[in-house]
């Protein structure tokens, strides 16, 4: 492979994993922050794929000092290499410690923390697995969706919070559906 190509390749992939690495410690830190006020939360499932990814990240981590201390490889190549090892065996596995749940100021649905004064719709999917649904706005009337994956055992729990904020007016959704509308039936029937 040409020494021009492959400096590209390296240098794509240290913007890449810098990129991954600034935008997950920022998620994790960003949970940090709410997570004392959990009120309902769980922990993420790890797919199939996660010790794959801890054992590319050992490999990356042994790349990284063959690359440095015994190939003396340029040094671009060797932060690319560092920066994999730091994603795959510090940042990703930091990342599924992110409750998702319902916390004391919003949801921290699948995407992100989603604030209740921001939430504008939700709804629930009830089917194979329970899903609610949400689409938030944000100051510059951006929409953005995104949903919860709820065990079904958390259900009705989840369901009382949401009534719960609704009622005391913390979470005011313009329009919103099966039965978690802010007028006083919809307290009864959730």
């Amino acid at each position: 492979m040409d020494d021009g190509l492959l400096g590209l390749a390296f240098a794509a992939l240290t913007v890449i994993f810098t990129a991954w690495i600034v935008l997950l410690s920022a998620k994790y830190l960003r949970f940090r922050r709410v997570a004392s006020g959990s009120i309902l939360s769980w922990e993420s499932p790890r797919p199939w794929f996660f010790g794959l990814c801890l054992g590319i990240g050992f490999f990356m981590v042994a790349m990284t000092f063959v690359s440095g201390f015994v190939l003396d490889r340029p040094p671009l190549h060797t932060v690319a290499q560092g920066l994999m090892a730091v994603f795959y065996t510090v940042v990703f596995p930091l990342s599924f410690r992110i409750r998702k749940g319902f916390y004391a100021t919003g949801i921290w649905a699948e995407h992100g923390f989603l604030p209740y004064q921001k939430i504008r719709w939700l709804g629930w999917r009830e089917g194979r697995e329970i899903v609610l649904a949400l689409k938030g706005e944000d100051r510059f009337l951006r929409q953005s969706y995104d949903y919860l994956r709820v065990p079904g055992n958390y259900y009705g729990q989840a369901r009382r919070i949401l009534a719960d904020r609704i009622k005391d007016q913390s979470l005011a959704p313009k329009t919103s559906v099966l039965g978690l509308e802010g007028d006083v039936s919809a307290q009864e029937r959730v």
